[in-house]
């Protein structure tokens, strides 16, 4: 069971979509053709396979979560080591570090997105992204 939701997963991530529908449609007459954009198949294959490494460079869902989780609770066991007596908020400490975990949290999901946002548009070729649109917008 959990083989089959992998492997449909896998086929459902950006390169898989693009290179599907490729296969599905290119015999048609209307369909996008390579050639009429300046487009070989290595610069396609090259293309979505650097984009999909940039897109998968966030990790899985379970890893995103696990990062995030173990980020939300590191302030809480830092304040494990303080004595209660020395807590700086009083009894709202836990509420406050809880709050500092949480935003460690979504900063680093944020400067991970950033980071995604600049690969892509360092590795952007209008080109081949405008094909790629055609592709994915195609209506038999």
């Amino acid at each position: 069971m959990l083989l089959k939701t992998l492997d449909k997963q896998d086929l459902d991530d950006f390169e898989h979509r693009v290179t599907k529908r490729i296969k599905d449609f290119s015999a048609d007459d209307r369909f996008p053709q390579m050639e009429n954009y300046k487009v070989t198949r290595r610069m396609l294959d090259d293309y979505l396979f650097d984009k999909q490494a940039v897109l998968d460079s966030k990790g899985s869902e379970r890893t995103q979560l696990t990062v995030a989780g173990t980020l939300i609770v590191l302030p809480i066991i830092v304040l494990s080591a303080i004595p209660e007596q020395s807590y700086p908020f009083g009894h709202w400490t836990f509420l406050v570090f809880l709050a500092i975990g949480v935003l460690l949290a979504l900063t680093v999901r944020a400067v991970i997105r950033l980071l995604i946002r600049i690969r892509l548009r360092r590795l952007s070729n209008p080109v081949i992204d405008r094909f790629i649109n055609d592709v994915l917008n195609y209506e038999p």
